[in-house]
């Protein structure tokens, strides 16, 4: 028989009056209208804290909240404002309520909920202080970092039909009749003095290289709390501004969760994976974030849920609608990043590291900027045409121009800038130093507006391959590598450019002193390598590309012909010059010289009668003309209809 049942962990607070059944018996009337006031009191911050009121008997309730911070946080300023209604009256007049306080599995019957998650909550209530609050031990240790209060440890207590006993706590407020110091309850066994330790610290402080090893070892894979997964915003629609826009809220959406809770290791997938288990196996990542998006004129909706992939069970949902301007696309970024990370703190999470206080992604307010910047993300990197490279430079100038405090903006004019020495050399023979001078401006000032801009060092490492400065190359991208380390776009775009720096490595001794290739070329093969590794198994399919031109490279570099080709294979896009190109080195070492022909008849008219040194020449500028050498010698040696 199959059990549909459905389950959810989730937090608890109970609550009921001391002594209602005397007090009614004395003052039926009386007590009625001032158990009226407390409900309301109640409603109003349940309602402020998030929480969800599924049962009541008279004058007890149960409250549901998604954040167990917001559970006591709640709890704590009833019992305060009840205490302030209270301090009018005599001793004998109030009415005071217990509270019990616990996160655990509940089983969903309609709006109610059932199972022992509810039923220690309920026994946790009963043992409480008049005006206080009990609460569980998994709940002191998520909230004891966070809530401004001190906590009286109760020890190990026998619970009413509840099998095991429960460590509980007191929350030190002086909201009641008695102090909760001095408030006693039987304890079978004496109180330990000494406090828990922090399992915080242990899974936040993670180093670089247990990420990495996290990541690439399947075989010893945990989720852990930190590592959050963010899917691509779906879109139903062809409608290319509005993919656009879906693209651009992904990965702002990503940037502003790493800015507000910096504890936390953020990846972002190409792809909604069809299995979400695969994330705690592949990633170790404990939570999925996904959504989608509904433009309908002038209005849109964005609904998000923040899935727990180790049971595949629904965190958190909500929907957000708006009139479609810039500035309400960011505020509903802040409110979609303050609860998720309300979120994560309350189930789990433990961010040990301070949570920003302002969670304010800047953004920009300008739409023809912000179009601008999504049409980069979107559309400009999958088509990868001269013709889509000259339109995005020339609107990003505007863009800087229209909102100087938009950094993406000015990263992506400086990578723009850049990069077309790569991409295009047959099309920007034009293009002189001055165009890095104006890139190095530009990156400097995405650097002054955000310190702690990952793809803008990244973007600085790229400057730095064009000037042959290994050493800021490297030093620049152990920068941006440290600061987001999980980033698939960040990841990627490194792994292009430290592969790249590495192309000559394995190059004759006689070719190596000829272009002065350097001793450490090697080292940054190999780590540009991994690096695009770990881009691509970030990112299996990268709309950037980055990770996937760096890994093929690589694997040219090393000869390993298949896994090049493999790689290629996985990003098409026909109209590019450069993807014909290694599609036909690729089939060519791999002895397929008819399928080699096919690519490089495509990229023939492009580069006129002498394509050996068309290309040579245009790579000058772009400091890799050293390993074109090698990486197109294949072309002296075969006629593929150049010669």
């Amino acid at each position: 028989m199959v059990d549909n049942t459905e389950t959810k962990n989730t937090t608890i607070l109970a609550l009921d009056v001391v002594n209602y059944s005397a007090k009614m018996n004395i003052d039926e009337k009386g007590t009625t209208e001032k158990l009226k006031k407390s409900r309301n009191i109640i409603e109003k911050l349940v309602e402020t804290g998030k929480g969800r009121i599924f049962n009541t008997a008279g004058d007890s309730f149960m409250i549901e909240f998604n954040s167990t911070y917001n559970a006591v946080e709640s709890a704590i300023k009833i019992q305060e404002s009840l205490y302030k209604e209270n301090s009018i009256l005599k001793l004998d007049d109030r009415l005071e309520f217990r509270m019990g306080i616990n996160m655990g599995d509940v089983i969903i019957d309609g709006d109610d909920l059932l199972g022992d998650g509810v039923n220690v909550a309920a026994r946790l209530e009963s043992i409480a202080p008049p005006g206080g609050i009990c609460v569980s031990e998994i709940v002191y240790n998520l909230v004891k970092s966070k809530i401004n209060k001190s906590f009286i440890d109760k020890g190990k207590q026998k619970l009413k039909n509840i099998k095991d006993e429960i460590k509980c706590y007191y929350v030190d407020i002086k909201t009641g009749s008695v102090d909760p110091n001095k408030f006693k309850i039987k304890s079978n066994k004496s109180i330990s003095k000494t406090l828990l330790s922090v399992v915080a610290a242990s899974v936040l402080c993670i180093v670089i290289t247990a990420s990495y090893l996290l990541i690439n070892d399947k075989n010893n894979k945990t989720t852990e709390f930190n590592i959050v997964a963010v899917a691509p915003i779906d879109i139903v629609s062809d409608d290319k501004d509005q993919i656009n826009l879906a693209i651009g809220l992904t990965q702002d959406l990503s940037g502003g969760l790493k800015k507000a809770a910096k504890s936390l290791n953020i990846v972002t997938l190409n792809k909604k994976p069809e299995d979400i288990s695969n994330l705690a196996t592949d990633i170790g990542a404990r939570y999925l974030i996904s959504g989608n998006l509904r433009q309908a004129g002038e209005a849109i909706r964005i609904s998000i849920k923040l899935t727990d992939t180790s049971n595949k069970s629904e965190v958190w949902a909500q929907n957000y609608d708006k009139q479609f301007t810039v500035s309400n696309v960011f505020k509903i970024q802040d409110e979609i990043v303050k609860s998720i990370v309300d979120e994560l703190v309350g189930n789990g999470a433990i961010l040990a590291q301070e949570v920003a206080k302002s969670f304010s992604n800047k953004g920009t307010s300008n739409m023809s900027a912000y179009e601008c910047v999504n049409f980069i993300r979107g559309q400009y990197f999958k088509v990868l045409s001269p013709e889509m490279h000259t339109q995005g430079v020339n609107c990003l100038r505007k863009a800087v121009l229209a909102d100087p405090d938009y950094k993406e903006a000015w990263q992506l004019l400086a990578h723009m800038l850049a990069w077309g020495h790569s991409l295009y050399v047959p099309f920007l023979q034009s293009v002189t130093l001055e165009g890095l001078e104006e890139a190095e401006k530009a990156i400097d000032q995405a650097i002054r507006i955000d310190k702690d801009f990952a793809r803008a060092y990244a973007t600085r490492a790229e400057l730095a391959f064009y000037k042959k400065d290994w050493k800021s190359l490297i030093s620049y991208a152990k920068k941006a590598y440290d600061l987001a380390p999980l980033d698939a776009a960040n990841v990627g775009h490194l792994s292009y450019i430290v592969t790249m720096s590495g192309l000559g490595c394995n190059t004759k001794e006689d070719t190596k002193k000829k272009y002065n290739i350097d001793s450490e070329t090697c080292s940054r093969l190999n780590w540009g390598g991994e690096l695009s590794k770990l881009g691509n198994k970030l990112d299996a399919v990268s709309s950037l590309s980055f990770d996937n031109y760096g890994l093929g490279f690589y694997y040219y570099e090393v000869k390993d012909f298949e896994k090049m080709l493999s790689i290629y294979e996985a990003v098409p896009t026909p109209d590019f010059h450069w993807w014909n190109y290694n599609m036909g080195v690729a089939h060519h070492y791999l002895g397929n010289t008819n399928k080699a022909n096919e690519y490089f008849s495509v990229i023939k008219p492009l580069y006129g009668e002498d394509p050996i040194n068309t290309m040579l020449e245009g790579m000058k500028m772009w400091n890799n003309h050293i390993a074109f050498q090698e990486y197109m010698k294949f072309e002296l040696e075969n006629n593929y209809g150049y010669n």
